[in-house]
Parts: C-alpha cells; sequence; structure tokens
C-alpha cells in the first residue's frame, strides 16, 4: 500500500512557540497564490470580508489557556485568577498603548478559558503581565491549567464526551485536545491516544503525565490501520470499539497561520492534494472503530475544502449511510462558526482552476486528481453545510474546521454483531481484513498520487509497513491480586478493601525486584487481558502508584514508597483506616523545612510534627499539607510523599520541582543535597 512516511505531515499545533520577535515581522506576510485560491473558493460573503479575513491572517495569534475542569479546585482557581492577577491588570499602560488583562472565552463551557490578547514582549516586559506569566508556567507544571490555542478546543467539546466512555484520538499528539478527552472521561473509562510517530508519542505521554490519569493509553500505529482486538465485556466476547473518536488529522495547516508565518512562505495547493488520500483513509478507520450510535469528530487545522469538504464527501460516500452529518449549531452558544462550503474548485500547478474531471482534456493529466477532491455533483443528501468553518477574524482566533458524525447503521462486522446481539466469535484478523478492503480501496483509486505535478512541493509517498513502530517497549503485566509485594503494600500503607488491587500492572517483567508498579482504570484492564493484546502497541499506561526504594528497603518494613504522580489517587483509600497510620498533616512551616532542607532531622519540625514523626515506623509517608495561608490558587491541601528515614525525612521530589515549589512558596532555594548522600 502506497503511504507517507510517519511524521512527514504532522498536525500544525499546539507546540511551544520558540520563534524570536523579530521572526514574525520578517517574515513577508502574503502570497498572491494562496489569496487568489481563497478568493475562487468564496469562503467570505464579500470582499470586504474577505478583505478583513486576509488583514487577520497578518496579525499575531492572542495566547489562550484553560483550567482543567476536572479539578475539585477549578472554580478557586479561576477566582484566584479573577482576584489576583486580573484585578490588577485594568490599566497596564505600556509605551503609551493600554492593554486590556486576560478576558474569560464566553463559549467555552464554565467559564474556564480565558484569552490573553497583548503581545509576547508585553507579556515578559510588564510587572503585572510577567508575574502573570509566571504563575501559568507554575500551574501548567501542576496540572491545574493548560496553555492551548483556543480553537483546538472546540473538536473534544462537541465530541459529547460522558464519563466512563471508551474514546479514541487518532491522531493525538502532542496532546492538548487529549488532555481534555481525559478530563472529560474521568478516572473510570477509557481515553486511547495513537500517533504514528514514536518520538511524538513520548511528546503525548509527557503532556499527558501532568493529569495523573489511570484511564490514559498512549499507542503506536498508523492511524488508517489501527488494529482490531476483541475483549471481554460483561462476560461476552466482543469486538473493541468506542464510544466517541477524534480525527484531528495530519494538514497542510494554513489555518495556523497566525502563530506559524512560515506558512506564508511554503503554501501550495499541492500539500492539500497530496494529504487528501491519507485524511480520507484516517477517517473511514475512524468510522469503522466507533460503536453504533456513537460519535466521531473530524477536524482540521486548514481552510481548504480538499482538507475539508471534500474529504466528508467522500467518507459519507464510502460509508454508504452508515455515518449521519449532525447539525450542532445549538451547541457552544456565543462561538461563530460559519457553513461548510458544498461546492469548491481545485487549482493545478499552473494555477489554474477546476471544478471537475470534466474540466482536464488529457487523460493522462486526469491521473493526477483523485475524482474525490472535487465537489460532488449534488450536495442534496450530504448537507455539508452542517460542517463548521471557524474564521480568524471573527472572534480573533486561529482557523478551524470540524465535522461532527453519528453512526446510524451497521458498517462493519462488529456493528453488525452489536445490532443483532451476537458474540465476536469470528477471527479477529479476518474481520479487520474485511474493514481494510474498503480503506485500502481509497488508495487503489487514486494510486499514482501524490502526481509528479506537484512531485517538487511534497515528498513522495513511500511504501511503509502498516505497523510504523520499531521501538521495542516493556511489557505491561498485569499484577495478581495476592502478588507478595501488593500484600505487604496494603498492609504497611492501610489500604482500604474497597481499593481494586487487582488494577496493578509492571513495566519490567515480573521476576525484577526494581520495580514501578502501576496502577490503570477497570478499562484498560480489560484491555490488557485481550487475547489480541500483542497486535495493539502500547507506549505507555497507568499511573505510578508505588516505587522500590532501591537500597532502603532492608531497614524498613515495607520496601515501597508512594509515588508523587499517584499521591492524589491514592489518598481516599489511606485516610479510610482508622488513625490515618501513614498519613501526616503538616503546616507551612514543617513544609518549608521539608523542602529547603536537603534531609531535615526529626528535631527540625514544629513539636506535632516531631512526635507524629518519632512514633511511625521508617518507610513511605504522605503529607497532607495545609496551604490555606499560602499564595496559592485553591485552598485547597497538598499531597506530597515522604521517606521518614532513621534520624530524618526526605520529600520525594524531582530537583527541579522541588525548587520550583520552594522558591514559589518561601522564595528561597533548596540547599544542595550533600555529595555524601549522592554518592551513598
Amino acid at each position: 500500500m502506497v503511504f507517507r512516511k510517519p511524521g512527514k505531515w504532522k498536525k500544525k499545533g499546539p507546540k511551544p512557540d520558540t520563534r524570536k520577535d523579530s521572526d514574525y515581522k520578517a517574515t513577508p506576510h502574503d502570497n498572491a497564490t494562496m489569496k487568489k485560491y481563497y478568493q475562487a473558493q468564496h469562503i467570505m460573503k464579500d470582499d470586504h470580508d474577505f478583505d478583513t479575513f486576509y488583514a487577520t491572517l497578518k496579525t499575531p495569534l492572542p495566547s489562550t489557556f484553560r483550567i482543567t475542569g476536572t479539578k475539585n479546585n477549578a472554580s478557586q482557581i479561576r477566582q484566584f485568577i479573577q482576584d489576583h492577577h486580573v484585578a490588577k491588570m485594568q490599566n497596564v499602560i505600556v509605551d503609551g498603548v493600554k492593554y486590556d488583562p486576560p478576558t474569560p472565552v464566553s463559549w467555552y463551557p464554565h467559564s474556564l478559558c480565558y484569552q490573553i490578547t497583548c503581545p509576547r514582549p508585553v507579556l515578559r516586559n510588564s510587572p503585572e503581565y510577567s508575574h502573570f506569566q509566571k504563575f501559568l508556567v507554575a500551574e501548567n507544571e501542576t496540572g491545574n491549567i493548560t496553555r492551548q490555542e483556543l480553537v483546538s478546543m472546540v473538536p473534544p467539546l462537541l465530541m459529547a464526551i460522558e464519563p466512563g466512555q471508551r474514546v479514541l484520538d487518532m491522531c493525538a499528539a502532542p496532546g492538548s485536545k487529549t488532555g481534555q478527552i481525559v478530563e472529560a472521561v474521568g478516572g473510570s473509562g477509557l481515553v486511547v491516544a495513537n500517533d504514528a510517530d514514536y518520538k511524538r508519542s513520548q511528546l503525548l505521554v509527557h503532556q499527558l503525565k501532568r493529569l495523573q490519569s489511570p484511564c490514559f493509553m498512549a499507542t503506536n500505529h498508523d492511524a488508517a490501520h489501527f488494529p482490531n482486538l476483541s475483549i471481554m465485556d460483561n462476560g461476552i466476547k466482543t469486538p473493541w470499539q468506542f464510544d466517541r473518536v477524534l480525527c484531528d488529522v495530519p494538514c497542510s495547516g494554513d489555518g495556523t497561520v497566525r502563530k506559524n508565518p512560515k506558512v506564508w512562505n511554503e503554501w501550495s495547493q499541492g500539500a492539500a492534494i497530496g494529504l487528501h488520500t491519507v485524511q480520507v483513509q484516517i477517517f473511514l478507520r475512524g468510522a469503522q472503530l466507533v460503536k453504533m450510535g456513537g460519535r466521531i469528530v473530524y477536524s482540521t487545522c486548514s481552510f481548504n475544502p480538499v482538507e475539508n469538504e471534500a474529504v466528508v464527501a467522500e467518507v459519507l460516500r464510502l460509508s454508504n449511510g452508515a455515518l449521519e452529518l449532525k447539525d450542532v449549531s445549538d451547541q457552544l452558544p456565543g462561538l461563530i462558526r460559519r457553513p461548510g462550503l458544498t461546492t469548491w474548485q481545485v487549482m493545478t500547478r499552473e494555477n489554474q482552476f477546476i471544478s471537475s474531471m470534466d474540466d482536464i482534456e488529457n487523460p493522462r493529466a486526469r491521473r493526477k486528481f483523485p475524482a474525490s477532491v472535487f465537489p460532488p455533483a449534488s450536495d442534496n443528501d450530504l448537507h455539508l453545510e452542517k460542517c463548521l468553518r471557524i474564521y480568524p477574524h471573527d472572534q480573533n482566533t486561529g482557523g478551524f474546521f470540524v465535522a461532527v458524525f453519528e453512526k446510524v447503521k451497521p458498517m462493519t462486522l462488529a456493528d453488525r454483531l452489536s445490532v443483532e446481539g451476537g458474540q465476536a466469535v469470528v477471527d479477529v484478523q479476518r474481520a479487520e481484513a474485511e474493514e481494510e478492503q474498503l480503506v485500502d480501496s481509497v488508495t487503489a483509486a487514486i494510486a499514482n498520487l501524490p502526481s509528479e505535478e506537484y512531485a517538487n512541493e511534497t515528498e513522495p509517498a513511500q511504501p511503509t509497513s502498516k505497523d510504523v513502530y520499531a521501538k521495542k517497549e516493556a511489557p505491561f503485566d498485569l499484577m495478581a491480586p495476592d502478588n507478595p509485594d501488593l500484600s505487604e503494600i496494603k498492609s504497611f500503607y492501610g489500604l482500604d478493601d474497597s481499593f481494586p488491587m487487582d488494577q496493578f500492572l509492571l513495566r519490567s517483567g515480573l521476576d525484577t525486584k526494581n520495580r514501578q508498579i502501576y496502577h490503570v482504570s477497570r478499562a484498560i484492564q480489560t484491555v490488557l487481558k485481550s487475547p489480541d493484546i500483542k497486535r495493539l502497541h502500547i507506549v505507555n499506561t497507568g499511573v505510578r502508584l508505588f516505587s522500590r526504594q532501591g537500597s532502603l528497603a532492608s531497614t524498613t518494613e515495607c520496601a515501597f514508597r508512594i509515588s508523587s504522580e499517584g499521591a492524589a489517587l491514592v489518598q481516599p483509600y489511606l485516610q479510610k483506616q482508622q488513625g490515618d497510620r501513614r498519613v501526616v498533616s503538616i503546616g507551612l512551616d514543617d513544609l518549608k523545612v521539608l523542602l529547603a532542607h536537603a534531609f531535615p532531622r526529626l528535631p527540625d519540625f514544629t513539636a506535632t510534627t516531631q512526635t507524629t514523626l518519632t512514633n511511625l515506623a521508617p518507610g513511605g509517608i504522605l503529607c497532607v499539607v495545609d496551604v490555606s495561608q499560602a499564595d496559592l490558587p485553591a485552598n485547597t491541601n497538598m499531597l506530597l510523599p515522604v521517606w521518614r528515614g532513621k534520624s530524618s525525612v526526605n520529600v520525594l521530589l524531582n530537583k527541579h520541582d522541588k525548587k520550583s515549589l520552594c522558591q514559589r512558596l518561601f522564595g528561597i532555594t533548596p540547599e544542595p543535597i550533600p555529595v555524601k548522600a549522592v554518592t551513598e
């Protein structure tokens, strides 16, 4: 099968902005061919509307961030922003120009999203904004907020995700949309975040680790050939399908031109034509994987109808009535969106416009264009106007395209089994072969793409394996509930009997002593038990809950300490034990001792804490810090894992987190760890 090299076409955002201020000004903000192309598509109401649109493309994109909606303290963080930052930025004047403070986005649920319109130099150099910028960086690291482009927040919101559902993000890296999905699913569902590029999959894992979700799984597959699995669902063997699927496909990315000025120099119609096939294949595979009655969302950060409405029309045709394009005009009130196009033109390399194959007289030239890039002869049954087009000049955003679908008729064997209520006794590989016939037919029909016409504009497609990964991951082994290590942990920490002991897993093999113990949701446990699990290339899953303490293990009853990322997950089950045997409540004075000193001695703490620590056997403990008097965005407790040694204690944070927290709360730098301690 002909396919583009993995990672060649990467989604255009969001990514860290490393440009110098001069870079944006130095790049010529114009492209005559791009302007001509979009004028011919009649994407705007009139010439004045187009001029406003095109002028907006030449302006920098505002910054935006959202507050993590699943956090119990989300409303407190929002109030903290209003009281401690917005209130102080009402009259910021720099070089004679007054700048507005961050403002809530009207259409984002519960006002948990803010837009910042001031330029980057002001954000860095103004004392008021500089303090706010540092706050954003710190809260982003803790997972309380996420800096994300505003329009990229739309697709996950339109998925209408409910807690506990199974969701697939087919092209997930770098992970901002996946983060929204994880927040919506909660701790009991399943979120599979897939990406064809292994390195970007690792970036995805790094970004999502902040959310500490046991329902998250990262995979590394060519999205168009995401594998089939069978799982046990309520005792019945069934094909693995999803309640919701997001196809945020690789695209040419001209909707990101406000933050990515290179688009002005690199734009060409050939990029969209070269990507059209890949987009159809990924969307089609996503449609196969969504269950009956489920919702699938297709999106790009492109204005180009070849990547948008043309893909939608082709998949609607190929799915033969199984998908229904939904009208979501009543969702997200306040979001200005425009209807999808029902007709468009295709541009040749000579900048000539054609509307159908009939416009091409040369038979050889016809082979250079797939028929599906042209508008359908009739849109009466497709209703492409139900698609959403988001333009930068309507609400000072980037550009985006979104289409929402529901599966209303069977499309695959799995769908037919669902409707008939049968059991999936059929071989998974046979079922997958049937589904791949449809996906592969897209390539077979246009095997000459990308054509010679665009050979110098896009890298030629290369044949690749359907399994794109080469890295062999450590195994994900579920642990038996009666595993001796788990019994030791439960006894030492006093884990409540309601804690799901059968959802632990290891990464390094069952016979390894220096191990990290992870915890997963029930839904992920079900997937890991699949008889076909070897077909799935898992990059990462689970929240690390316990870690073996290495050489110090022999000095304690339990060799395992609580991990910082798993502290919030395990805390409720520790507190249910009488006396909270391994939980210690401390105040800011004790916290300062913990953070400022490398290995504080027991007498360094307040009398109450000293007594509590003295009465505890050496080993891991969980400190619950009352931070109500601290200058923090939420009046909630902080959880810190600590190791209680024979005569000293040590907070179990990496040096960067420890330094950041110490400077943020107390304005001091922690003392370095003694060389002797490092050696030991």
